[in-house]
């Protein structure tokens, strides 16, 4: 993701990014840790909480109202019971620009396509209000929908770069990414997989992230028990493996 900007970078036309791909594919892991990178920080002199990053979720039956809400709880902020469009909008904006963000996530874009045309359209313009509004980046997640809800809006569309993430291949990526994660788990003897077992490993969790995490975690916590400490390519060839799509909604 682009780094947070200055006051002076920000001008009318910002750079938005999409980010979509299958369900456990990991965009909602590299959100966290985004925002892990820019923690919120409180100005002594002004009393003001500064979140440089804020992330929202677009509900699944989306409309303005539901959207300001979510924002304003997102900051802490909770609006009113009976707060109509107008004043839950300016409410938003007037906080939203004191607090100061350099940009804002929006997870499950996808969603916009449940509703009704109208109101697809008017969630549109206003993703595209706030762009224009608080100039800053937008940055829009979701599965791989997401491109025909930005879509809706050739607009918004024009201004939003898109970033797939492809499903894992068994090939050096893949490989990198496993002896990552073989790294950090806390197995007392090296694991030292072959790369049949590596291919079976991405093909039977249908290269999902969230799949082949959980696989090998769960090859981790038999080793363990066991006492072999360290995964082995028959323990592979064994294990019986959970649904990709199960893995994936996990």
């Amino acid at each position: 993701m682009p780094a947070a900007r200055n006051d002076a970078a920000r001008h009318s036309r910002m750079p938005n990014l999409l980010i979509f791909g299958a369900s456990g594919m990991g965009k909602t892991m590299i959100v966290e840790k985004f925002v892990r990178a820019h923690p919120s920080r409180f100005d002594d002199a002004t009393g003001v909480q500064h979140w440089p990053v804020i992330v929202a979720q677009i509900v699944p039956s989306p409309d303005e109202g539901r959207f300001y809400q979510r924002l304003l709880s997102v900051i802490g902020a909770p609006a009113p019971r009976r707060a109509t469009l107008g004043q839950l909008e300016t409410q938003a904006l007037r906080l939203l620009q004191e607090i100061a963000p350099r940009m804002l996530v929006i997870d499950e874009v996808q969603n916009l396509i449940a509703g009704t045309y109208r109101e697809q359209r008017r969630m549109l313009n206003l993703l595209r209000f706030l762009g224009n509004e608080l100039r800053i980046p937008l940055v829009c997640l979701g599965s791989h929908e997401a491109r025909d809800a930005i879509g809706g809006d050739a607009h918004l569309n024009s201004r939003f770069e898109p970033l797939g993430l492809p499903l894992w291949r068994h090939d050096a990526d893949f490989h990198g990414l496993v002896g990552g994660l073989l790294r950090s788990l806390p197995l007392r003897s090296a694991s030292e997989l072959t790369d049949s077992a590596l291919k079976r490993i991405v093909d039977v969790n249908g290269g999902v992230t969230a799949a082949i995490f959980r696989m090998i975690l769960d090859l981790a916590t038999e080793a363990i028990t066991s006492g072999a400490e360290r995964i082995t390519p028959s323990a592979i060839a064994s294990h019986r493996v959970v649904s990709a799509a199960s893995n994936a909604a996990a």
